[in-house]
């Protein structure tokens, strides 16, 4: 249990191509033993999969990848949920209005985020607003696709950690992001992005590649307060937090 992770997964729910259970037989069949669903501005997979993930021996985090723009790019953020808050009328009413592009509606229920912001997508810092409120623990999505000149600012926003681990980085990138997370974060990420595995995708990979190993795992669920769900739901960790060394 939690040996092998892949923390960034795409369902039916969002832009995906499999379903919550397709995805907990092809994770087990590929030995990754703990999942994420971080379904685009969705939450909807999550149940169907920790039910698949229980009956499969597959521990699954609650997660979400959320829409957010800074400077003028799209910028992805990444929230693990410490709890089922994800659940409640509020979080279900924001998120779908932030699906359909309606930010500014979002607003009126979170109230003010920064200031009086007319535009209809959520800017960095009021995803990682909006994800707090609902009990997430917040990530940088694939930094290494962020642009050069807007990447030294998003990296000194406050997140809790950043995905290092990421399918299109660069052996030399991964070392970077990593050796970023054990100097301004308490914890780092992995996952493959997976959307399909039907079709080629030079886009995003399979399921395990990459992931995070049994320490880097245990670092992340301790560190970030993840909730876990499926398999795993009765395993507590011992620690309250995991530096780095």
């Amino acid at each position: 249990m939690f040996s092998k992770g892949d923390l960034h997964i795409h369902s039916t729910a969002s832009d995906g191509a499999l379903s919550p259970e397709e995805i907990i037989l092809l994770a087990k069949d590929r030995q990754v033993d703990t999942i994420a669903i971080a379904d685009h501005n969705s939450v909807s997979a999550i149940n169907e999969a920790a039910e698949a993930g229980n009956k499969y021996g597959i521990s699954v985090i609650p997660a979400v990848e959320l829409s957010t723009r800074y400077n003028g790019e799209s910028i992805h953020v990444l929230g693990y949920f410490r709890d089922r808050s994800y659940e409640s009328y509020n979080f279900q009413q924001i998120i779908t209005l932030v699906k359909n592009h309606k930010a500014v509606e979002a607003r009126k229920i979170i109230g003010s985020l920064r200031g009086r912001n007319s535009n209809n997508h959520l800017s960095v810092y009021e995803g990682i607003h909006f994800l707090r409120l609902f009990g997430a623990a917040v990530v940088l999505a694939h930094p290494v696709r962020i642009s050069e000149k807007n990447l030294p600012e998003l990296l000194a926003m406050p997140f809790d950690g950043i995905e290092a681990r990421y399918c299109l980085s660069s052996e030399d990138s991964t070392k970077f992001f990593i050796e970023t997370a054990l100097n301004k974060f308490s914890f780092y990420t992995g996952g493959s992005d997976f959307h399909t595995n039907k079709i080629r995708d030079e886009k995003h990979c399979i399921i395990g590649e990459p992931y995070l190993n049994s320490l880097e795992l245990q670092r992340f669920l301790v560190n970030s307060g993840a909730l876990v769900l499926g398999a795993g739901a009765q395993t507590r960790c011992l620690y309250r937090w995991i530096p780095y060394y």
